[in-house]
């Protein structure tokens, strides 16, 4: 299952905000890159092509319209789908946790059996019968298991993207009822944050790696950034106290750079306007190269650590 070592990135922007609250998290995009995602990638040697963002059509929108994420998710999944098969590992800027349907159909289209590592306090396995909300950013892994609205479920005309013994939830800790009972039933595996304080983070990230590859042959990470500790990751719109600490989460972003599986990235969920100088962003980017196998240190001492004032926000400039 491993990957080649030269990593080709394809970068797509899903400024998605349908139904998400407070307003920002469509900024998400654009503060990810204004953190120097694309200098890091160049420092490291990663080639990279980046899209840009998809259009999201926000007119005539309530609560999240079906018909608008359905066209922005097959959109996506074909441009995902596309991107892996050119020999590019995709890497998804959100944007709500909805921009991961499209993505997700998209790397399942080019795999015989695809593994899921859901990084997230929220499990997201609402339906819309079983959904507090009613958020369809808060039911993609319902959806992508076959559970939902059929204009999702149906996504690039097929389903489901996942079987639930292929998906890891890990790092769960605000859980709907619904969600403990459609997990269980569906036989899903999923690590909490108590069991992650029980057992340690090298303990589960071995036996979510093992569940997820073992019948597989492409890996898909979807990462909220709402499964950090807000003191370490504040720039999020559903915080929640604890989460996953810097150590435990540069651990498993490194240990996945050095098992070398990932055949696409989702980075979800990161608001701006929530954020404290952009450190949310800046955190994500470095993250980002650990799943790529490349380094941040240097990188973030001699450019980030120079041309970003204490005082402001500013994108890095290019290397020198």
């Amino acid at each position: 299952m491993g990957l080649s070592k030269q990593k080709r990135v394809k970068i797509f922007g899903v400024p998605i905000d349908l139904g998400s609250e407070p307003l920002g998290v469509e900024m998400g995009p654009e503060a990810i890159r204004h953190a120097g995602l694309h200098q890091a990638l160049e420092y490291n040697n990663i080639e990279y092509l980046d899209y840009g963002n998809l259009e999201v059509d926000r007119e005539n929108t309530h609560n999240g319209s079906v018909q608008q994420i359905s066209a922005l998710s097959e959109h996506l999944a074909e441009l995902v789908c596309g991107a892996i098969q050119d020999g590019y590992i995709p890497m998804i800027l959100g944007g709500d946790h909805s921009a991961a349907i499209g993505s997700i159909a998209g790397t399942s289209k080019t795999s015989e059996r695809l593994g899921l590592l859901w990084l997230d306090c929220h499990p997201d396995a609402n339906t819309p019968k079983t959904s507090p909300s009613g958020n369809i950013h808060g039911m993609t892994v319902a959806i992508s298991l076959g559970y939902g609205y059929p204009q999702l479920v149906n996504c690039a005309k097929f389903k489901p993207k996942v079987l639930p013994q292929d998906i890891c939830i890990l790092g769960a800790k605000d859980i709907d009822k619904s969600e403990q009972d459609f997990i269980k039933a569906m036989g899903i595996n999923m690590f909490t944050l108590f069991d992650i304080e029980k057992y340690g983070i090298v303990q589960v990230f071995d036996e979510a790696i093992k569940i997820i590859s073992k019948h597989t042959d492409r890996i898909h990470v979807s990462f909220d950034v709402d499964v950090l500790d807000p003191v370490i990751a504040p720039g999020t719109g559903i915080t929640s106290r604890g989460g996953l600490t810097y150590r435990e989460i540069s651990y498993l972003m490194e240990m996945l750079g050095r098992l070398d599986i990932v055949g696409a990235l989702d980075i979800i969920e990161i608001n701006p306007l929530l954020d404290f100088r952009n450190q949310t962003s800046e955190l994500v980017v470095e993250l980002a190269l650990s799943v790529l196998g490349g380094c941040y240190g240097d990188y973030h001492r001699t450019y980030l650590s120079h041309n970003v004032p204490n005082h402001k926000i500013q994108s890095p400039g290019p290397p020198q």
